[in-house]
């Protein structure tokens, strides 16, 4: 994949506002990134009951074909990291070459789905250690209440993610290769134990027996099941664009970040369908959906029991913990860039002068996001938080997924008959990528908010569910508005960009190579 790669210059910013640290990170380093933001061990152990519970034993199949639309958008991610590295990713390549208010949007969206994430994924985190805690009979010190078994212990697992949380936001504040290194070690921490019970598995049984049938799309039943089934298969696979966000602390970043994408893409099918598929033929239907955001450690505990069962919960505490930390690094620089553009205050762009990293934003964000953990309690049991929030981010993800897609096509649209591989990889597969997210999308809150007569503030409520990601949208055309009329950024007023009609032809390797 080669294409003309023009400087894309940026709105004029203030003089003083420092870079990151360039070329922190190098290739492999990326892909780890990427894989460990999307946190295998975590997505398996909380998505998977949700899936079942949208599509039974079809959740392999909707696993590969929510693959498709958002590989699809990771190579749409390739191509327009190439013509523009910005740390921004869908907010600055939508706002470029779409519109710059859908950019802000887009942004906004993004920044928002990670707090809502980092809101009830560090209070998994504190549960999981609680878990390892009761693993080794502690259940209780004085009258703190730590049985994972009681509802009391909500709180103690809250105030532990908050701690956690508090631990993961210095690592990414002191550094990107301090919190690059972190990631190396939970990731082969995961990958081992979660791979390694998921071989097992195969010739355990207690389950389901394996049917082909379980990778048949046509086995989904229903439109409705289908769309719900991929929204949640999109969330399986968020994270892997945090490769987008670090590419200017990345070598070669007009080419890396986008190939980490990818290969971090392949390397996450592989071990969905394997995780999938295992705990399928050990779990019942019933013991999934029953056990929900605590699959993993369900699946563990009945293949192997204590006390090895407790490498389960390790492994889902490290995964936990390596999402947490790598959603605050996209988000925290997304702020950064549009801070640096001038659509959010200065106090976003700024660079901490020793670490090279947008600290104080990070360190807002994760503020904000512990003050709603902290909340979060009276809106429901965790279980019940969680499997609403895989839905709603799903839809949130869905959105600037799409809209990233379409930019790619936009940019690219008198290009593309030049070029058969470019029409093919810039314009045919990221055009029916944004097709099926924002159709399926629709679909999936038309048919959420007519599943329930009337609306509660409680996580199992299908109008609820839909309310907080179109109410996030709501307050995105809000702050849009606040923006465009408080700030007056020259990005606001930038033409639309567009690529030349031969823009995929070679180009001399030393521009290709070009590290910006």
């Amino acid at each position: 994949m080669s294409s003309r790669t023009p400087t894309i210059e940026r709105p004029p910013v203030r003089a003083e506002t420092p870079e990151l640290k360039r070329g922190a990170l190098k290739l492999l380093d990326t892909v780890v990134i990427a894989v460990s933001s999307t946190a295998p061990a975590y997505s398996v152990a909380t998505a998977i009951g949700a899936l079942a519970l949208a599509v039974a034993l079809a959740a392999p199949a909707a696993i590969w074909v929510g693959f498709l639309p958002v590989m699809g958008v990771a190579i749409a991610y390739y191509y327009l990291n190439r013509v523009d590295p910005n740390c921004g990713a869908s907010y600055s390549w939508v706002g470029k070459f779409v519109n710059p208010k859908l950019g802000f949007f887009s942004g906004f969206v993004q920044i928002a789905a990670s707090l809502i994430f980092l809101s009830f994924a560090a209070p998994q985190a504190g549960q999981a250690t609680l878990q390892l805690f009761n693993a080794f009979n502690l259940t209780g010190i004085g009258p703190l209440n730590l049985d994972t078994t009681s509802v009391a212990s909500q709180g103690a697992a809250v105030v532990i993610g908050v701690l956690w949380l508090a631990f993961v936001t210095y690592m990414v504040m002191v550094g990107i290769r301090v919190a690059a290194r972190f990631q190396y070690v939970l990731l082969g921490l995961e990958y081992f134990i979660v791979l390694g019970f998921a071989i097992l598995g195969f010739f355990h049984g207690g389950g389901s027996t394996f049917s082909l049938s379980w990778l048949d799309p046509r086995t989904f039943g229903s439109v409705g099941a289908l769309a719900a089934g991929v929204v949640i298969s999109v969330f399986f696979y968020w994270g892997w664009d945090t490769a987008a966000n670090i590419n200017e602390e990345t070598t070669n970043s007009r080419e890396n970040p986008g190939r980490a994408g990818m290969l971090g893409m392949i390397a996450l099918l592989f071990i969905f369908l394997v995780a999938a598929i295992s705990v399928q033929m050990v779990l019942t239907p019933q013991e999934i959906q029953a056990n929900s955001a605590t699959t993993l450690s369900a699946f563990a505990k009945k293949l192997v029991g204590d006390p090895w069962a407790s490498l389960a919960i390790l492994a889902f505490l490290s995964s936990t913990v390596a999402t947490v930390q790598t959603t605050l690094l996209p988000s925290a620089r997304t702020a950064f860039s549009m801070g640096r553009d001038g659509v959010l205050g200065g106090i976003w762009a700024r660079v901490h002068p020793k670490w090279q990293t947008p600290a104080v934003g990070t360190l807002i964000l994760a503020t904000i996001a512990a003050v709603v953990a902290l909340l979060s309690p009276a809106i429901g049991a965790l279980n019940a938080i969680v499997a609403a929030g895989v839905t709603g981010l799903g839809l949130l993800v869905a959105v600037y997924y799409g809209l990233a897609a379409v930019a790619c096509v936009l940019y690219y649209r008198r290009a593309l008959r030049h070029s058969v591989k470019g029409l093919i990889f810039a314009g045919i597969v990221p055009a029916l990528s944004a097709i099926a997210l924002f159709g399926l999308g629709i679909y999936l809150v038309y048919s959420q908010w007519t599943a329930t007569d009337k609306f509660e503030v409680n996580a199992t409520n299908g109008k609820f569910v839909v309310a907080v990601p179109l109410l996030v949208m709501i307050a995105a055309v809000v702050a849009l508005i606040y923006s465009v009329a408080r700030r007056h950024s020259p990005f606001y007023r930038m033409a639309r960009m567009e690529a030349e009609p031969d823009a995929f032809s070679n180009v001399p390797a030393a521009d290709a190579e070009r590290v910006s």
